[in-house]
This record gives C-alpha cells, sequence and structure tokens, in this order.
C-alpha cells in the first residue's frame, strides 16, 4: 500500500501536531487549570484538524431527506470542516508554552515546528506538493534564521554589554533583509 503525497503531509501534520502539543506541555507542573484547560482544548483541536484532514473536500450531492443519524454524522463532518482547528492548535501551543518558564531554544524549537505543522496542513489541504512552496524557500530560511536567531539573543545574559548590542544589530540588519526579501519586485 503506498501513501499519496496529500496522505504523506496528512500522516506528518498528525505527527507533527502530537509532537507541538506534547512539547509546549511540558512541564505542565503549575500551570494549574487554566494550563489544564488549555492542554484539553489543544488536543481537541489537533485531533479534529487531523480529522478535517482525513475528511477532505466536503461532498458535493448529499441526500435532501435522509436518515437521523447520516445528517448527524453530515453536520458533525460539517462542523469538522467549516472551523480553523489548525489555527486553534496553534493559539492553545502557544498560550501553553507561555505558562510555563522555559528555555529560548525549547521555544525556538517549538516555532519551527509550529511553522513545519503549518506548511503540513496547508499541503494536505490543498493537495499540493512540496514543490509549491520552493519560491518561497528564501523567505522561509530567512524567517528560521530570524527565529534562531531570536532564540540566541534570549540566550544571552541581560547585561552582557558588547555582545548584546551586537546581538540586537544583527537582528535589525536580518529583519530588513527579510523584509526585503518579502516585498513583491518590479512588476515592469
Amino acid at each position: 500500500m503506498t501513501i499519496t503525497p496529500p496522505g504523506r503531509a496528512a500522516v506528518a501534520a498528525t505527527l507533527l501536531a502530537a509532537a507541538c502539543v506534547a512539547w509546549s506541555a511540558t512541564p505542565l507542573a503549575g500551570a494549574g487549570a487554566a494550563g489544564g484547560a488549555l492542554l484539553a482544548a489543544a488536543i481537541v483541536c489537533a485531533a479534529a484538524a487531523t480529522a478535517r484532514l482525513a475528511l477532505g473536500a466536503a461532498p458535493r450531492e448529499r441526500a435532501v431527506f435522509g436518515n437521523p443519524v447520516e445528517r448527524a454524522g453530515h453536520a458533525l463532518a460539517d462542523l469538522a470542516r467549516g472551523l480553523p482547528w489548525a489555527e486553534g492548535m496553534v493559539i492553545a501551543v502557544l498560550v501553553l508554552e507561555v505558562l510555563h518558564p522555559s528555555r529560548p531554544w525549547h521555544t525556538g524549537l517549538l516555532g519551527a515546528a509550529l511553522l513545519a505543522y503549518l506548511f503540513a496542513v496547508h499541503l494536505a489541504e490543498s493537495r499540493a506538493g512540496l514543490a509549491v512552496l520552493r519560491p518561497q524557500a528564501p523567505l522561509i530560511a530567512a524567517g528560521l534564521g530570524l527565529l534562531a536567531l531570536a532564540a540566541g539573543a534570549a540566550s544571552l545574559p541581560a547585561a552582557t554589554g558588547s555582545a548584546a548590542d551586537l546581538m540586537a544589530v544583527l537582528a535589525a540588519l536580518a529583519a530588513v533583509a527579510v523584509a526585503g526579501l518579502a516585498l513583491p519586485g518590479d512588476p515592469g
């Protein structure tokens, strides 16, 4: 049995969702009831996003007068298809990350995993191949570079003097470079 490229993207999105939820929830100690509620919301959103990918596009034709169980199933499938579950999971995971003190590299890796998750969801929903992202590769690489630079800057002690100043200058230059990549070229 072979898995099609959209199927591979859906499997990757499911695994990345599970990894992101687990990564952001550790350590959950001290988060209290809010942490438990956010963890539950992240799990529900991840499961619903996975269901949305498994369901695919809405069926074209439906019987107007179906049995109640069938109509309830269609309504549930429409709910799974209609809400932005992946984005809800990202928000819940980010708030979970904020609830506990974590090291900058921990948050940086979570940011990279969330970016990969959103790309996998997009590729699975659009049924497109990885080549679709090729034109955006320089911008993606620049964004990941900024993420690494931000994690590095946050790792430095607050009063490091020249190292912190150098990191701030590098971050400003990198942000200008990324903005230059993001701006559209001359159409003429």
